[in-house]
């Protein structure tokens, strides 16, 4: 049961990082996780209910059957205490996998993949009164900034100091 349960979690992380990893944007990625969160507990519920005798007899005999009530009894101390070492060394596993994955993908992000081609920036309308804009010779000016001029496509063109640097290429 508890090898089954972990061959589960195991699938469900899976299935999470597939979404995360084809998901296009941030919205999709909080649906897609929405949708896995209900489906996960859809199961729970509809045993629930069977159980109650709300969906039918059959389906009532069988979430009453014997084997979803039994008890099992308590292990020794030597066997709970290889369990409990087994359990975390699982974690530590799981620990280790986490921790050198962020570790190859950070050190893949600092080398320039993952990043954005293009971006479409939409601002509104609004305009900031007196803002301080650096001047090609340095100095500072105040200006008046209508953030909807910047609305447009910008592509990437190059990195400056490890970040990339994006020049607009079309109005939007």
């Amino acid at each position: 049961s508890a090898m089954c349960r972990l061959a589960i979690g195991y699938m469900f992380l899976l299935n999470v990082f597939l979404v995360l990893a084809q998901s296009e944007r941030v919205l999709d990625i909080f649906y897609d996780m929405l949708a896995l969160n209900f489906v996960s507990m859809i199961d729970d519920i509809a045993f629930q209910l069977a159980k109650y005798d709300i969906l039918g007899k059959h389906l009532r005999l069988a979430a009453s059957a014997k084997c979803f009530r039994a008890e099992f009894e308590k292990k020794p101390y030597f066997l709970r205490k290889k369990m409990t070492i087994f359990v975390k060394l699982i974690y530590l596993f799981n620990l280790l996998v986490f921790v050198g994955g962020m570790i190859y993908i950070s050190v893949l992000q600092n080398e320039g993949y993952f990043q954005c081609s293009s971006i479409t920036v939409t601002f509104g309308e609004d305009i900031w009164e007196h803002a301080w804009v650096p001047t090609p010779d340095g100095q500072l000016k105040r200006r008046i900034l209508v953030y909807s001029y910047f609305n447009g496509v910008y592509k990437q063109n190059g990195t400056h100091a490890g970040r990339p640097v994006y020049q607009e290429m079309r109005k939007s």
